[in-house]
């Protein structure tokens, strides 16, 4: 496969992360991060540590190591705030040259932001606002807009700036955000989105998971209007340490360091912009970097889509028919609108890839995939949406205890809708067995408060009994009389 790495090297950490294609939605086929520090003690000294050098060098040589093990090809190695601000950072990327015999490329403040908003229009095409990326040594912001990049701007005041060597975090430091914020003057008029980015950033929405007992731990899309963002933020902001351990469960010592820091910078930036919700993204700089090596057509495809149709390549049995299937239950569907079609389209092309699993917990096995599985370009909403209507293909019921808490990402026309495209998948695959010739055989049509289904003379033995049950309970779910008609 034409895999594809990116080395960051970031002021706190260094990561290699190798992507198994350059496909619209590729697998994550390995990812290690190692915290290097490069960025403690930058305000104090403005140099990069001896120690903190040295860890990274021994690392990157592991990593180009580690590229050539995978035949890894295609990479790009990049250095970002520490780097690009300390006196030794041109001796650093040097020696990195000389015993990594890796190119490093140091990218300017606005060049980091444009690869982070890149990173989230990869995951979420459709995202308009402004896109924030608080690194370990700075902050970037970018504005996205009918997806494309407009505005950048760049701030030297990442969390990692802000800690001394031994480090404690320095007294001046929230005097020293709100000056440099003070230029920003990009408060939204339109009020869109403020799309988050950085491990920082995403502790903050795990806390927020966590104390909301909210249904899903997948920080990726997450959201928060903006009254619980400044609550948050402004209620972490003000704790010590030894107050955020309480945390320690579910986030690291180094993280904890830094969140009162990070939420305090977030919360300016809310309060500045006045966005209407924050949306939390676990793609950017990185994803940045692979978006822009795709081809230019690939980029145009739709990401969630590119992903089923992955999925069901591996684990259905005829995945090629998504679209088909689709079309089969059309006359059913008139006059829905863009999103709940692509929705369905989805349902449709994954369809079949919980035949695998065993009969009594196919439904369950398909729910949590879909759930917890890595379709981009979808929101929470829409997982649940997809998954509910799966579930219900392989014979779930909605409202059982196995889907309760998955309903409540859902508005009560949602539920209904899952219910009549989950029956109708479900007659489809009983009908056809998921192949071309079976959907040649019958054909659904709406007439008159009447739902037909035609079945060809020649194929009349397709018709059983429990293809009568299932045809029956889609006829009741939209309401019409059903009726069997052979033709010629």
């Amino acid at each position: 496969m034409n895999k594809f790495a990116v080395i960051d090297i970031g002021s706190n950490s260094v990561r290699l992360v190798v992507y198994e294609s350059l496909k619209r939605a590729p697998y994550v086929i390995f990812n290690e991060k190692i915290l290097c520090g490069l960025g403690r003690g930058l305000q104090e000294t403005g140099l990069m540590q001896d120690g903190a050098m040295e860890s990274a060098i021994e690392n990157l040589k592991r990593f180009h190591l580690m590229l050539d093990k995978m035949s890894v090809k295609i990479f790009n190695v990049v250095a970002t705030a520490a780097v690009r601000e300390a006196k030794n950072g041109p001796e650093f990327v040097k020696k990195i040259k000389e015993d990594c015999n890796l190119d490093v490329a140091v990218i300017c403040g606005e060049e980091e932001a444009r690869l982070s908003a890149l990173g989230v229009l990869c995951a979420l095409p459709r995202a308009q606002g402004i896109v924030g990326d608080l690194g370990g040594g700075s902050l970037e912001l970018a504005k996205i807009l009918d997806g494309g990049v407009m505005a950048k701007a760049s701030f030297a005041i990442g969390p990692m700036k802000y800690q001394s060597l031994d480090g404690q975090t320095i007294s001046s430091h929230k005097a020293d955000i709100d000056k440099a914020l003070e230029s920003l003057d990009w408060a939204e008029k339109r009020r869109e989105n403020f799309y988050a980015v950085g491990g920082s950033w995403r502790a903050l929405a795990k806390i927020h998971i966590m104390e909301t007992g909210y249904v899903l731990n997948n920080v990726h899309h997450y959201i928060m209007s903006r009254e619980e963002c400044l609550d948050l933020t402004e209620k972490l902001s003000k704790m010590h340490f030894a107050e955020l351990t309480r945390y320690s469960a579910y986030l690291s010592s180094r993280r904890l360091k830094v969140l009162s820091l990070s939420a305090y910078i977030l919360n300016r930036l809310v309060q500045k912009l006045k966005p209407k919700c924050v949306v939390f993204s676990g793609y950017g700089l990185r994803e940045g970097l692979l978006f822009e090596a795709m081809d230019k057509d690939i980029r145009t495809l739709d990401p969630m889509l590119e992903a089923c149709h992955d999925i069901a390549e591996k684990n259905g049995r005829f995945s090629e028919h998504g679209k088909r299937i689709q079309n089969w239950i059309d006359p059913l569907f008139q006059g829905e609108d863009f999103e709940s079609n692509r929705l369905r389209y989805a349902a449709s092309i994954l369809s079949d890839v919980g035949w695998r699993g065993h009969p009594e917990y196919r439904s369950e096995k398909v729910l949590y995939e879909i759930l917890h599985g890595r379709l981009l370009g979808l929101t929470h909403r829409g997982a649940a949406f997809i998954g509910l209507a799966l579930y219900i293909c392989y014979g779930g019921v909605s409202g059982e205890s196995g889907t309760a808490k998955v309903e409540t990402l859902l508005r009560p026309d949602d539920i209904q809708y899952a219910n009549k495209v989950g029956l109708a998948l479900r007659l489809v695959q009983r009908i056809s067995g998921g192949t071309e010739k079976g959907l040649k055989s019958a054909s659904l049509a709406v007439n008159d408060g009447i739902l037909h289904l035609n079945i060809r003379k020649k194929d009349e033995a397709i018709v059983n009994e429990v293809v009568l049950k299932r045809f029956s309970k889609v006829a009741q779910e939209f309401d019409l009389t059903e009726k069997v008609r052979i033709i010629e």
